[in-house]
């Protein structure tokens, strides 16, 4: 990879952090999420300064290309991205339907003491 290439990269991944980290600090994203992006973009700026870093560990894992276990690795973390949001998506669906309920049981509390008081 050519040095501009790898400089104008390493530019824009710094780039990157800056919006992650401002998106915290606008309560955009939450903290954990700031650690996950912010270590997905530490590793690929290391990989960009230390030469054929990628090479040397796609060989030792065993895969015959590089690109081959970059878009392993990526479909991994997709996946887990995936999984972990669903289950954020579970757990809040949880919470709405107890507050739905317990807003109804409220309303009829409400609607049996106005009849009351008639």
């Amino acid at each position: 990879m050519q040095l501009s290439l790898r400089i104008s990269l390493i530019i824009i991944m710094l780039i990157y952090l800056f919006c992650i980290a401002k998106s915290v600090k606008r309560k955009n994203m939450r903290i954990g999420y700031l650690v996950f992006w912010s270590i997905i973009g530490l590793l690929l700026i290391i990989a960009l300064i230390v030469p054929n870093l990628v090479n040397n560990i796609s060989r030792i894992v065993g895969f015959e290309i590089p690109l081959n276990m970059i878009l392993s690795v990526a479909i991994f973390i997709i996946l887990y991205l995936i999984f972990h949001l669903m289950t954020l998506i579970s757990k809040e669906e949880k919470k709405n339907t107890l507050l739905i309920q317990e807003v109804s049981m409220l309303k009829k509390r409400v609607e049996d003491l106005e009849k009351k008081e008639e």
